[in-house]
């Protein structure tokens, strides 16, 4: 067992970060998505996670990025970081290589954003996106829920030594950088 230290630094104040994660049963099998946005604080700005139906990991992967953006451009957010654990997904998205059937959606997206960066991030700083991927479990495909309040739910994620029962993760608070430390086997 090693440890790994990750630390990111917070956005100007006029950015969001948008992390996303997709969650299935199954490759292919029953697929969701779920995204968390944040402000420049790290404080939450909304969440949503939605069914997908049966499609692979790759598909879904795509469909929770590019709900992420969909979200931000209908909200008129566009200053963002969009972040995903998955580096090939990443990667295709930088290079445009999307898949054909999504393509028209990817589009659109770039046609309403003057910039997109983005990130590959560790699973383990993209665990409160992967968190609300997992709470679409028994959606059926289309079907939506959105969070405009914070769940408290989440803050034993975030702040685990306030609960016993979730171990794993620790999180630190300072002034502009937040650092996690994040057990790896």
């Amino acid at each position: 067992m090693r440890i790994i230290e990750i630390f990111f630094h917070f956005l100007n104040e006029d950015e969001l970060i948008l992390c996303c994660d997709e969650a299935s049963r199954g490759n292919p099998g029953n697929a969701e998505y779920g995204f968390i946005a944040r402000n420049h604080l790290g404080s939450f700005v909304f969440a949503e996670t939605g069914g997908l139906g049966v499609t692979t990991n790759y598909v879904a992967e795509f469909m929770a990025n590019i709900r992420t953006l969909e979200w931000a451009f209908e909200n008129q957010k566009f200053k963002l970081i969009l972040e995903s654990d998955s580096k090939t997904c990443i990667t295709s998205l930088i290079q445009q290589k999307i898949p054909w059937f999504l393509l028209a959606r990817w589009r659109r997206i770039l046609a309403g954003f003057p910039s997109i960066s983005y990130r590959h991030v560790y699973r383990e700083v993209n665990f409160s996106a992967d968190h609300f991927a997992k709470k679409g479990v028994h959606l059926q495909k289309g079907q939506i829920i959105a969070f405009i309040n914070k769940p408290s739910n989440l803050a034993f994620l975030e702040f685990p030594e306030n609960n016993r029962s979730v171990v794993g993760r620790s999180h630190i608070w300072q002034q502009n950088e937040v650092y996690c430390l994040a057990v790896k086997s």
